[in-house]
């Protein structure tokens, strides 16, 4: 499905000062992408030294990232100016940005990956970075396996790519529910939201490239007060619908009422606490090879 990288943009601009307040899962992938590269990289002979994030967001990653490497120089990147700006009035990486430890550029992560982008550095070469690491982003690119080759192809010697992006299982029970809704009311179906790609996909993406990859999922299931709210929370962090003409697709007040219906009947939360929402989530290391030492 295509995205729309201006709706992106402009989302994220709009919900950027309430963000922090109605994330739900991305935090916890957060700290689950630093425990990765901690892990990784007590593993390492050298130690990191250059880090770069993709889709920085309002910094939280940025802040556990720079606790774990306080030696470590981070450029951290993001489409959305307003998010850079709540990233940069957090006391930490205003601190650090005075420091010369931390750098942001705003910027489409894709562009920014054609413009950066060349072969690998040879090895026994330095160049690169130790750590390229990006919290729930992927999933807003128009060619995410590109971009993501693109990036381990920045890689140094030993370093890692760690990702966190949402996979097929996220908000089924939603795309169940718009499905029944358009079979009992005799409408056409149509695409509700982005589809999202698996461990099969991902593990193509990275065949052949000069290093090793694996994938982890969790399905992370969430409990809202109904539907709506639901949808409100979504919205409040700026991951609303980015394809073209999406919400048309959504439209239709009596589609959306039956689908609320149905999505309550079929997957309230037990004791009636609510209903409930699937997060699949995927989590996705590169580590490229290291001649004549450690790696995988």
């Amino acid at each position: 499905m295509t995205i729309d990288k201006s709706l992106v943009k402009l989302h994220f601009d709009r919900h950027a000062h309430e963000y922090d307040r109605y994330a739900d899962v991305q935090p916890e992938m957060a700290a689950r992408l630093a425990a990765q590269v901690r892990e990784h990289a007590s593993r390492m002979a050298d130690p990191v030294r250059r880090i770069l994030e993709i889709g920085c967001g309002t910094g939280g990653l940025t802040s556990m990232l720079a606790s774990a490497f306080p030696d470590a120089s981070i450029v951290a990147m993001d489409i959305a100016a307003r998010m850079i700006e709540t990233a940069r009035r957090k006391p930490q990486l205003s601190a650090l940005e005075s420091l010369g430890r931390l750098s942001f550029v705003e910027g489409d992560a894709e562009t920014i990956a054609a413009q950066w982008s060349g072969p690998p550095a040879p090895h026994g070469e330095q160049s690169g970075f130790d750590l390229i690491v990006s919290n729930a982003a992927f999933q807003w690119f128009q060619s995410p396996f590109a971009t993501a080759r693109a990036y381990a192809r920045m890689l140094a010697e030993g370093g890692m790519l760690a990702f966190s992006t949402f996979g097929p299982g996220t908000f089924r029970q939603l795309r169940e529910s718009f499905a029944e809704a358009e079979r009992r009311l005799g409408l056409p179906p149509v695409p509700h939201g982005q589809s999202f790609a698996g461990r099969s996909e991902w593990e193509a993406c990275f065949a052949g490239m000069d290093g090793e990859f694996r994938w982890e999922n969790a399905i992370r299931t969430l409990v809202y007060p109904d539907v709506r709210s639901f949808l409100r929370r979504i919205q409040g962090i700026g991951a609303g619908n980015a394809s073209p003409g999406g919400s048309r697709g959504v439209g239709g007040r009596l589609r959306i009422e039956t689908m609320e219906c149905i999505y309550a009947e079929t997957y309230s939360a037990p004791g009636g606490r609510g209903v409930e929402v699937d997060y699949d989530i995927g989590y996705g290391t590169f580590v490229r090879h290291k001649r004549n030492g450690m790696i995988g």
